[in-house]
Formats: C-alpha cells, structure tokens, sequence
C-alpha cells in the first residue's frame, strides 16, 4: 500500500459532515469505508457521494450497516470490513449525536454511552485491522467539541443546561431528575477526549486525537432537538460568524486525516493544537473513564 493512499473508516458517514468528509477523500484518491444505520441510508449516501465523482471512484467506496447502540452490528460490522480490505490507516470516530429522553446502557447515560463508550468498544474490534496497517502515520481520530468546557458559551443557556467545572465519572450515570440533553451531550465530549487520551497512552504507534471541528448548526446531529430548534440552528444561528460551514468544517477533517506532523495524545480546534478544560486533562479522570469503558466493554 502507498504511503499516499490511505483506507480510511468514517462512522456515521450517511449524512452531514461525515459524509461530505467521505467524498472529499474518495476524490484524493483514498479507499473509504463508510457505517450507517440501515441499507436504505447507505445506498441513498453511497449515491450522493458518488454523484458527480469518476466512475473509478465506486469500487473505492465500501458501506457497512452499524449502529452504535447496538453491539452485535458492530461486531457483524468489523467482521465485514475484515472481508473488504487487509487493513485500515485512519479510523474516524464521527457517529454520535443526543438523544431525545434520559435512557441508560448499562449504568450509563445513553447520550455518554453512543458518543464515548460505544466508540472505545469498536475502537477495541476495529486495532487488529489498524494495527496490520503498514502506514507510518496511521491514526484514530474522535471527534470531540469545545464545548465540552465549561468556560465556553455555547449549546443554549440556563443552569441545567451547563457542564459542571468537576465532572465525577459516577456523573456519567444520569439523573433522571436532573438530566438535560445539552447537559448530557456536553459531558459526552468530555468523555470523548479522556478516552482519547487514554487510548494514547495505551498505543504510542498510532497517532491519537480529538478534535473539534466548529461549530456546524446545518449537520443532522440536533435530530433529537425540537423542530423549533432545529430550524433556528439551520437558517439562523448558521449565519453567525461563530458558525462554521460543512464545506469548512469537513476541510479540518482532511486536514487531520492526511496532516503526517499529526501530535499524538493531543487536541485540535479546527486545524490547531488547542488547550482543553483542565477537567479533560485529568489524568485520574481520563484513567478512571477508560476503566469504566472497559468494564462496560467486558460485558458487551
């Protein structure tokens, strides 16, 4: 395999920025393995992707159905990536989103759980394949937001709405009563870059980082908010200058998939090395939030 062709894994790539990031890397030449939740959703991206692309590019796109929530996808899912090619180079953690209700998955919030525990366990099936990766710079990227600090305005106001300046990891377990899905959301990028972190220490030769790509309020990932919110986040809020375009924001991904000087163990706003809240770099914590991962993970 050419150092300058890379196989690449992208979940959640059937809509938003995930998918835009797909054909950008077909079009560089790259082989790409997209995940979505049915086939009906694969098919219909597998078209938008393709569209307007050379015929050539079809055979370097691959679809497999999984879903984060439900582990025997994930399993049925990493064994027929196996099928499709002898290894991957950068695998992309992009799937994720809020969720409408308080739910848990085994003593954890469902919200944490899709966005920073499923993502570990897959991460765990999917390092056979990346370790077999012959590239000198491959790399696993989880997508993460700045948000996950509580020094940074943002997801709607309110007191419930707010990430605590100490979160606890037995936090990550809910409370019905006092639950809120920004709070929640929030909380899961916290985790997203505490496992991160983790994971780094435990693997010095693949590059490891979260990133936070902006601020995109025209991506599907508030599916689970109202239908007021929603619309306020695709034709109003999109047109502050806080926002950041897919077309932008899909440009940090390429960036950090194809950039060789990429800093393991490391965060990036956009395209740059950023300082996360002091909560995300407690080693303790990250410790402590990998070790419930893996005990979650043990009996998935």
């Amino acid at each position: 395999m050419s150092n300058n062709h890379l196989i690449i894994f992208i979940t959640g790539a059937t809509v938003g920025l995930g998918r835009l990031a797909a054909k950008k890397c077909l079009q560089l030449g790259h082989t790409v393995i997209i995940t979505g939740r049915s086939e009906e959703k694969l098919k219909d991206a597998k078209q938008w992707i393709l569209k307007d692309l050379q015929p050539e590019h079809e055979k370097n796109l691959h679809g497999v159905v999984m879903d984060l929530l439900d582990t025997p996808s994930m399993k049925k899912a990493v064994e027929t990536v196996g099928s499709l090619v002898p290894s991957i180079d950068v695998i992309v953690h992009n799937a994720g989103g809020t969720r409408r209700e308080f739910s848990q998955i085994q003593k954890i919030e469902s919200t944490v759980y899709m966005n920073a525990v499923a993502p570990l366990y897959l991460n765990q099936l999917l390092l056979p394949l990346i370790e077999k990766s012959q590239h000198p710079s491959k790399r696993i990227i989880f997508i993460a937001s700045q948000i996950h600090n509580p020094a940074i305005n943002g997801g709607g106001g309110g007191e419930s709405r707010k990430i605590p300046k100490d979160v606890h990891i037995d936090d990550l377990a809910g409370d019905k009563k006092t639950w809120d899905s920004m709070k929640y959301y929030k909380m899961s990028k916290l985790a997203v870059i505490w496992g991160a972190f983790a994971l780094a220490e435990r693997y010095p030769s693949i590059k490891i980082v979260a990133i936070c790509p902006g601020f995109v309020p025209t991506t599907e990932l508030a599916r689970n908010s109202s239908y007021v919110l929603r619309v306020a986040m695709k034709y109003a809020i999109s047109k502050f200058n806080f926002a950041t375009s897919e077309e932008d924001s899909t440009d940090f991904y390429i960036s950090h998939i194809t950039n060789p000087d990429l800093k393991t163990g490391t965060y990036y706003e956009k395209t740059k090395v950023a300082t996360p809240s002091v909560d995300a770099l407690n080693k303790t914590k990250q410790e402590e939030f990998y070790q419930l991962a893996e005990k979650t993970m043990q009996s998935m």
